[in-house]
């Protein structure tokens, strides 16, 4: 759940319980400040670049033929 909210796809229900819960909750309030910290420090480090054309529809084509 705290990977849901630190990337903002949390609903209402799921936001109000993280926050009983991280009232409460010691180790569940070093979890999220260190998920937090992760993730600010690998989106700092990522280098985003497009997905080559070829490989977005290898992986369309593999994803039908389990459907």
């Amino acid at each position: 759940m705290i990977q849901l909210i630190l990337d903002g796809e949390a609903t209402d229900q799921q936001l109000d319980r993280l926050q009983l819960n991280l009232e409460s909750c010691k180790p569940c309030i070093q979890m999220y400040h260190l998920e937090k910290e992760v993730k600010e420090l690998l989106t700092k480090r990522m280098e985003k670049r497009p997905c080559p054309d070829r490989l977005v529809e290898t992986i369309r084509e593999k994803i039908l033929t389990f459907s």
